[in-house]
């Protein structure tokens, strides 16, 4: 297990990727010149719901809740009315008229479009009724752009990324001027490695010098890749505009931001992180909250227990305060919204294995996050070490035997070399096991890796100690000290898991 792997990776605000209709209740694809609604509806909209008070029909319906959901009349009483209406009279409306209707509902409620729960177990085969539902709306409106992109997310999610990266390019054919599509498929180029795709795209719209949001994703995705950035003096430009809505603004400033306090910039990284911070996305939070939590910038993080969808921003936030398994539930809730992201996944089997010692539930997530990321080397990783916590070494070690080495950097070659070392400790090669783990540790102490240091010692300790060695007890005292100093917390916190160590095989 590696803490600098989960928690100390290189972060940037990276646009997320939704189906359109959560993007559009998150307010990401509404226009930066869009003004704030009126409290009074126009005559217009009055009369089109007089009309359908006195009628009460569908078409009367259909009209009110058409007009409510252009005008974001999400809390008018009367389209409420109208679109349940819809609902209570399904076998007379058409499918379209009844999405129309549920998603005014949902988007009315304020508590979010129902995600699918791929934690839990079975619930993967929602995504194959959506992906059949979206296919057969993509034959019946082939031109429509925001079907296929959707179609794209559910297929990542799935891990199918060849069908996800042809209904990309399809839907970014149609329309390559398009915020959500824009954004949406930048994600999908970063998912699979191909994070130059994602600039030419991005490079190429008209929207690159005026639309915050493409600003935000094209400079976080060229910091990533650490390459020059064209827009800088465009971005630099648009957060000091003060008649877009701070809420626009918010992903921008934070890519900005990052690169400022990366560059030494102090100061003016937390001037960019407290416009970020006014009307922040979840996603400008999270970014926040990362900073936060391992380098004590860029300013006090808001608590994000009161925004919609914080769920990265509340994993990261409740981890620092030691609520471990409030932790744990909002990894979950972030692997939901992003199911094609490895980071949730990492995450979760992490904090479920090392703090939680709820191993059965780290290789439940472990398992699921290769669905879509079926080569990171840290699920991979993270599942074989709670394999093998459990007794189960035969697939551990297939499972460390498929890791391929080609790609992955020094330390994480030293974090699965760790993990080596408990397999073969649960195998009772005791002399093999303890060269691994010294190997990992020397690694990591010459690298000043002091957390990964003190990780793979403590397991060390914990595997001396089932095969009752006398090396145990000084040793796990001596680095649950280190440990605290470092504030790696959870491993205190394992520590007093009654069942956190099985039998030896």
């Amino acid at each position: 297990m590696s803490f600098s792997a989960v928690f100390g990776r290189k972060r940037q605000v990276i646009p997320r990727w939704h189906p359109y209709a959560l993007a559009r209740w998150l307010g990401v694809n509404t226009s930066i010149n869009e003004k704030p609604l009126t409290i009074a509806p126009s005559q217009a909209y009055r009369e089109i719901v007089q009309s359908w008070e006195s009628s009460n029909g569908v078409g009367y319906a259909a009209d009110l809740v058409g007009n409510a959901l252009v005008l974001n009349y999400y809390d008018d009483p009367s389209a409420q009315a109208a679109a349940r209406f819809i609902l209570e009279n399904e076998s007379r409306v058409t499918q379209p008229l009844l999405d129309l209707a549920t998603n005014f509902i949902r988007l009315g409620s304020k508590g979010g479009l129902p995600l699918p729960d791929i934690i839990v177990p079975g619930m993967t085969s929602s995504f194959y009724r959506v992906i059949a539902n979206l296919k057969a709306k993509t034959r019946d409106y082939p031109r429509n752009p925001i079907l296929w992109m959707d179609l794209a997310f559910y297929y990542s999610s799935i891990g199918q990324t060849e069908a996800a990266e042809n209904a990309v390019i399809v839907a970014l054919s149609l329309n390559s001027d398009n915020r959500y599509l824009l954004r949406s498929g930048a994600r999908f180029f970063m998912h699979i490695g191909d994070a130059k795709t994602a600039l030419t795209f991005l490079k190429k719209s008209t929207l690159a010098k005026n639309d915050p949001w493409v600003l935000a994703a094209e400079i976080a995705i060229s910091d990533t890749l650490d390459a020059p950035i064209r827009s800088i003096k465009a971005a630099r430009n648009l957060v000091i505009n003060e008649s877009i809505p701070k809420f626009h603004l918010s992903e921008l400033a934070s890519a900005l931001g990052t690169i400022e306090l990366k560059n030494g910039a102090k100061k003016k990284g937390r001037q960019l992180f407290k416009l970020a911070l006014e009307q922040p996305t979840e996603n400008a939070l999270a970014q926040a909250s990362f900073l936060n939590s391992m380098f004590g910038e860029p300013v006090q993080v808001m608590n994000s227990d009161h925004f919609s969808q914080a769920f990265e921003a509340q994993a990261r936030q409740k981890f620092f305060s030691q609520d471990f398994q409030g932790a744990l539930d909002a990894a979950q809730k972030w692997f939901a919204y992003q199911p094609f992201s490895s980071r949730p996944a990492v995450m979760g089997s992490y904090i479920a294995g090392v703090a939680l010692g709820q191993f059965e539930e780290a290789i439940k997530i472990a398992k699921l996050g290769q669905l879509a990321s079926p080569d990171e080397v840290m699920l991979k990783n993270n599942l074989a070490f709670s394999l093998a916590s459990t007794g189960k070494v035969s697939e551990a070690r297939e499972v460390l035997n498929s890791i391929s080495y080609s790609n992955i950097s020094e330390s994480e070659k030293y974090v699965v070399t760790a993990t080596r070392g408990t397999v073969e400790f649960r195998s009772q090669n005791t002399d093999e096991g303890r060269l691994l783990y010294t190997s990992a540790i020397d690694y990591f102490r010459r690298q000043k890796d002091f957390r990964s240091e003190t990780l793979a010692t403590y397991f060390l300790a914990r595997e001396e100690e089932i095969i009752k060695s006398p090396l145990a007890r000084d040793l796990k005292e001596k680095v649950l000290k280190v440990a605290d100093s470092l504030n790696l917390h959870e491993l205190a916190f394992y520590e007093a898991v009654p069942t956190k160590n099985p039998s030896s095989p």
